[in-house]
């Protein structure tokens, strides 16, 4: 699987490893500046569940405020807010049901096993995990959200080599 596209400030932070011309930079950065998306009709979709709106809204106003949010994003923070609330659920069922659960399989036999909402709990948490790390729900995640924001010119500053970019 080939790695994922950076944003150009970021890839020349990280050194130009590729050695991109200052043409080459420039195309970059002004094909990047073209895509730029509207934040005007930030709303949760009709299919969250009330409890998923409020974390959508939360988390809206939070973006919203540090100018972070697009309107194209709506459906991947709906899908957060949604396993968000598959993970509470699954939560709130496990600790009423007990972490185990008596199972009868084929040869009329009982056992105890661990509860099946385990596994779709897991399941909910890695789909929170992955979207929180695309929108920077973590401090690491955030970390690299800082540095796509910090402009070049401010970290050329001290660095002697930078008009050799």
């Amino acid at each position: 699987m080939p790695r994922q596209a950076k944003p150009i400030n970021l890839h020349l932070l990280e050194g130009n490893k590729n050695r991109l011309t200052k043409e080459e930079i420039k195309q970059r950065k002004d094909a990047e500046e073209s895509i730029q998306f509207k934040s005007d009709n930030i709303t949760p979709p009709g299919w969250l569940s009330p409890e998923a709106k409020e974390i959508f809204t939360q988390l809206t106003n939070e973006f919203i405020s540090n100018k972070i949010l697009v309107n194209v994003d709506i459906h991947m923070l709906a899908w957060y807010a949604d396993a968000y609330m598959d993970y509470i659920n699954c939560t709130r069922i496990i600790e009423e049901e007990g972490l185990l659960v008596e199972y009868t399989n084929k040869a009329a036999e009982t056992n105890k096993v661990a509860h099946p909402l385990f596994t779709k709990k897991k399941q909910s948490f890695e789909q929170m995990n992955k979207i929180a790390g695309e929108f920077g729900l973590s401090p690491a995640a955030r970390a690299k959200l800082a540095m796509n924001l910090t402009p070049p010119e401010e970290k050329d500053k001290d660095n002697k080599f930078s008009d050799r970019v």
